[in-house]
């Protein structure tokens, strides 16, 4: 273990605030895809995931000074260049480039345009930390002891589809930076948006899974991986990565408001080289503000 900076460090970690804004949007970006996700935002989407707990949560971060924060993804909603400025605002408010690391989503990626004009990458360039010259994924951050390893999964999809893949060139790219040195000497984070196991529970998983997930699980085993943490479905769950005693963590929505599925974000304590806890901070809409509601100890989680 690398003794460079504290011996306990704070990671704050949330995903999948589906931030939306049409403002400026013009009639022709409604085709495909996103024709049917509107009508999901009309039927349903808009009223669960709001801007204003989002906001909180950002607030909340911001009260607890982590020592640096994650986003796993799905910053927005449709994938409208307004929908981007607006959550490039919030977040420029709350954190400067040394204190957050994201990576994409499904979401972010919502339609072949968003994709090709990179507006991901160009809006949040500063919070995205280049592994090497001229590659923008995977990213890699270096915060004291822990080494933060971020995956891309996103990619444009049909309609009604929301798989991931990270592909042969990421995975490749991804074994080298796990085995530098200054990386296996630190504890090792890997964050990505999609799950990287099944989730029967779900009737249609098969049409929102990581397509590559078992070659990216080969990879996290042969590297040794300390944490896995992702987004994309909406819960809190806690597994572990096959074969081995590595937790994977699925934080909940950041921004839900609904009732049984209160907006949350994870903040995960790693002290002196290991997973010391996993605290979980949930919105409460009576105090209209997010509060500890649970701590779970490493072997706990």
């Amino acid at each position: 273990m690398n003794d460079s900076g504290p011996a306990t460090v704070r990671i704050a970690h949330f995903s999948d605030v589906h931030v939306l804004s049409m403002r400026g949007a013009r009639p022709g970006e409604f085709l495909g895809k996103r024709a049917s996700g509107a009508l999901n935002l009309a039927l349903s989407r808009a009223r669960h995931y709001r801007v204003e707990v989002f906001e909180a949560l950002l607030r909340a971060i911001e009260r607890l000074r982590p020592d640096h924060t994650i986003c796993t993804g799905d910053l927005v909603n449709l994938a409208l260049e307004s929908e981007f400025e607006r959550v490039h605002l919030l977040l420029e408010r709350a954190f400067s480039s040394s204190d957050l690391t994201v990576v994409p989503g499904n979401h972010d990626y919502y339609a072949r345009d968003a994709a090709e004009s990179r507006r991901f990458e160009r809006h949040f360039s500063q919070w995205i930390p280049s592994i090497e010259p001229g590659r923008t994924y995977p990213v890699l951050r270096l915060v004291g002891p822990v080494a933060i390893l971020g995956l891309s999964t996103a990619h444009p999809s049909l309609t009604f589809m929301a798989t991931g893949t990270v592909g042969d060139e990421q995975r490749s790219a991804a074994a080298d930076a796990l085995a530098r040195p200054e990386v296996r000497a630190r504890f090792r984070l890997v964050a990505l948006h999609h799950p990287l196991l099944p989730d029967p529970s779900r009737p249609l998983d098969a049409l929102r899974r990581l397509t590559d997930a078992e070659r990216v699980v080969g990879l996290l085993r042969a590297g040794e991986v300390d944490l896995v943490v992702h987004g994309h479905n909406h819960v809190y769950k806690s597994q572990l990565l096959p074969g081995t005693r590595t937790p994977v963590i699925q934080v909940a929505s950041g921004s839900r408001h609904s009732t049984g599925h209160m907006a949350e974000f994870n903040v995960y304590v790693v002290e002196n080289g290991r997973l010391a806890a996993i605290e979980r901070h949930v919105f409460d809409p009576e105090v209209d503000a997010f509060v500890s509601a649970h701590v779970h100890t490493a072997d706990a989680a």
